[in-house]
């Protein structure tokens, strides 16, 4: 059965592949293709009821079940002519072993290991990991480059197959401990370090604007970025498929809202915010406390959220529900462009230019470092974009000596 590219681009909102309808409501169901290669999801009874205007929900609801499906047929098929030894083999290993690292990370994480694992499964699926050598590696990074692939993109793929190979090692792979420590041996160029940060005047002409604008919401949540130096994921949140079967909480498009502020985390007075960063979540369950009579003008905007209304997420779109990343960036750069800010701007350097201006202000590094929430000075030190200024200042501390 072919499905159209709106199951992959979600083009068609209204796209809802492999469902039919039965008794007011409408159901998902698996292909008979996929049924007899022994897929056993389904049926799936879809939200709502027909007629309750629900329907784009039901449809992406049936997309991502059938992405779902499409992904596991492609794996079954590809599992059938598996040869043992290949990079095929390998890396369907790591992303399947119940032993394997990535059972144990964030899903958004184990995203990111399948993408990258499907790209090199892709490109050297079928080559025995014991025929991989240096001037294999290289020809990767020679057809990489070829083909118009980013400095970004070829440093991270190699680092996901450096993680994959190093998990061969760890089970005994047949040549995962040769390749693993010639991949060690092995530099590629990095990306380089963004040299911009947002001023204070930048970041209050944003705050500004996107008030203006209607986006209060948004507004509120960048403010808090700004003064608390807080990643945007712990701001809004994020959308995550569930590694269980359970659907409760706020769930949108088939995925469960996590990591955002939410209300228990502000004391009723409004004078402190609990909260333990997402990133460290696993390694450091202590929540960072954050002042908020401190900084006034944000106390005043929660206040402005009547008292009963205080439950669940804190920053919600006008609909009602949380922000997902892609809208976040672009309130970020409706606002930004209406301010006249550089293109070159974007809304995660808020985290940067956070650190750079508490740089400015005389705060020592471990204190930079314990408002980034980092657990090694050189992380924060990636963030510093004033580099050239500290240097200057050095020749003149030493020119008055």
């Amino acid at each position: 059965m072919r499905f159209k590219d709106a199951l992959w681009d979600g083009s068609d909102p209204l796209y809802a592949p492999c469902t039919a309808k039965s008794k007011g409501r409408v159901y998902w169901r698996a292909t008979k293709t996929a049924q007899t290669m022994g897929y056993v999801v389904g049926p799936v009874a879809l939200p709502g009821q027909i007629g309750d205007n629900r329907d784009e929900e039901r449809a992406s609801r049936a997309r991502e079940l059938t992405r779902d499906m499409v992904r596991w047929m492609e794996t079954a098929e590809n599992e059938k002519r598996l040869e043992p030894g290949t990079f095929h083999h390998l890396i369907a290993r790591y992303l399947n072993d119940e032993i394997s690292p990535v059972q144990d990370v964030k899903q958004n994480t184990r995203e990111q290991y399948r993408h990258y694992g499907n790209y090199w499964r892709g490109a050297i699926g079928d080559m025995l990991v014991t025929d991989a050598d240096y001037a294999a590696i290289r020809r990767w990074e020679k057809a990489m480059k070829e083909n118009g692939r980013s400095t970004h993109f070829i440093a991270t793929s190699f680092r996901h197959l450096r993680i994959f190979v190093n998990y061969g090692v760890q089970i005994e792979f047949e040549g995962a401990a040769k390749l693993s420590l010639i991949l060690s041996k092995t530099r590629f160029k990095s990306p380089k370090p963004r040299t911009i940060a947002p001023t204070a005047e930048q970041i209050a002409a944003v705050i500004e604007k996107a008030d203006e604008l209607g986006y209060r919401a948004f507004a509120t949540g960048y403010m808090m970025q700004w003064w608390f130096a807080l990643r945007a994921v712990d701001v809004r949140g994020q959308y995550l498929r569930p590694t269980d079967d359970d659907r409760t909480g706020i769930m949108r498009g088939g995925r469960r809202w996590q990591d955002g502020l939410t209300w228990d985390m502000i004391d009723a007075d409004l004078t402190q915010i609990r909260k333990t960063p997402s990133k460290t979540e696993r390694s450091d369950s202590e929540a960072m406390i954050f002042d908020l009579t401190a900084v006034p003008e944000l106390r005043a905007r929660l206040d402005e959220t009547p008292v009963n209304d205080r439950v669940g997420p804190v920053i919600i779109d006008k609909n009602g529900m949380p922000y997902d990343r892609h809208h976040w960036a672009r309130m970020f750069r409706l606002a930004a462009r209406a301010a006249g800010l550089p293109k070159e701007l974007k809304m995660m350097d808020a985290r940067a230019g956070a650190i750079n201006d508490a740089k400015r202000h005389g705060a020592t590094p471990i204190q930079l470092q314990h408002q980034a929430n980092h657990t090694n000075m050189r992380t924060t030190d990636r963030y510093i974009r004033e580099k050239n200024d500290s240097v200057a200042e050095v020749v003149k501390l030493r020119r008055s000596t």
